[in-house]
């Protein structure tokens, strides 16, 4: 099985998205609400419509990229292990450790220093969420280790709002493995419990109306609400071949129009399981995401000009960096409200916003991330004997 690096490209596309999608929470409501133009055919249209109502919603779809993250997990790591077979559990768990919650904990301790420095006054001229969510809390040590065993409430996330995603991603690593073996042994069965727990989870959340979640137990219950999209990518690693048939002997308007459509589906309105809307809406929103997660995949790989385009080396750039640009854009956007925008107004300082976030994600994936792998690789090398040594 080949590498399918093209969907490392797709990942930057995602973190891109997530990194517009806290550009667009930044931005003040009465900005959006305004009509800058007026009775067009009737309606006057303002920002709030043109990114809801229109495929621009795409953009800013913070949520259905997070989405896309998870189904992608399942699937590259179902055909990482299928490509070097059954790996120890822990041999597995430490590079998962290695590759994503060391640079979490580096960016997070970084983060923790930078407020006291930075945050000397309240924030003016932005939303009120951006004005009272992040840095919210002073990084006490006991905020700071909360932060760092990934408790997952709604005030131990405040150093790096986007690490809730990255606990869930953490979280089922743990028992992705497993969850895989049952997958391949035990599909049915697997899926009705996977089911059942979404389903419980739900349920039981969106009776309380706290979510996000606001205690441990809760946060652990909250996990489950996602693991929906991690078996949706093992699923597609298995029946992979079926789909990608299907995909190819479609009629040439299905794969030209009706797949970019169903991509759409990714722009979804925010109302996932991180927001207690109810609990049709929040199975409302995993089908439509794993529609378009599975659409994004089959044209990424199947479809010659997008997956040529999404291997150009700008594109494999961004996919190496997404990670890291998911991981520290807040940061940065932190950093950059609270020193600039006295000095200049919203739109001055986020000019340099999107420059600065990709080079704080370039130095950290190769000062971080990229040491951090390698050294979970070199941990869990395997060791052999030399010809003249065996027997």
């Amino acid at each position: 099985m080949r590498r399918e690096t093209e969907l490392d490209a797709v990942r930057g596309i995602a973190a891109l998205v997530v990194v517009f999608f806290h550009f667009w929470l930044i931005i003040p409501d009465e900005w959006k609400s305004h009509a800058y133009v007026a009775h067009m055919m009737g309606v006057s249209l303002t920002p709030e419509m043109i990114f809801h109502f229109t495929p621009l919603r795409l953009i800013i779809s913070g949520s259905g990229a997070v989405g896309l993250f998870f189904v992608l997990s399942g699937y590259v790591l179902s055909l990482s292990m299928a490509r070097q077979g059954m790996t120890s559990y822990g041999r597995f768990i430490v590079r998962r450790i290695f590759r994503i919650y060391l640079p979490f904990a580096v960016v997070i301790l970084f983060s923790a220093a930078l407020l006291p420095i930075v945050k000397v006054a309240p924030l003016h001229g932005v939303s009120q969420w951006f004005a009272s969510e992040p840095w919210s809390i002073y990084p006490t040590e006991q905020v700071v280790t909360g932060h760092l065993l990934m408790i997952g409430t709604v005030p131990l996330v405040s150093l790096d709002n986007p690490m809730w995603s990255l606990i869930i991603e953490m979280r089922v690593s743990l028992i992705f493995p497993i969850l895989f073996i049952l997958m391949e042994k035990y599909r049915n069965e697997t899926l009705a419990c996977v089911t059942a727990a979404y389903f419980c989870s739900s349920i039981f959340l969106n009776r309380l109306g706290e979510n996000p979640p606001t205690t441990f137990m809760h946060s652990m219950i909250f996990t489950f609400e996602y693991l929906p999209l991690f078996v949706v990518g093992i699923l597609f690693y298995q029946f992979r071949e079926r789909i990608f048939g299907f995909y190819g002997a479609t009629r040439p308007v299905i794969r030209t129009v009706v797949m970019p459509l169903a991509v759409l589906l990714l722009g979804t309105p925010t109302i996932g399981p991180e927001n207690a809307v109810g609990i049709m809406k929040n199975l409302i929103w995993i089908v439509c995401t794993t529609i378009g997660s599975v659409s994004v995949i089959c044209i990424a790989i199947n479809n010659e000009t997008i997956r040529s385009f999404l291997q150009k080396s700008h594109m494999q750039g961004l996919g190496h960096i997404s990670y890291s640009l998911y991981l520290s854009h807040m940061v940065v956007l932190l950093v950059m409200a609270y020193t600039l925008l006295q000095y200049m107004p919203l739109w001055g300082w986020a000019a340099f916003a999107m420059p600065g976030c990709v080079m704080v994600a370039t130095a950290c994936f190769w000062c971080v991330e990229s040491p951090c792998m390698r050294a979970g690789y070199w941990l869990t090398r395997r060791r052999y004997l030399k010809p003249e040594l065996v027997g």
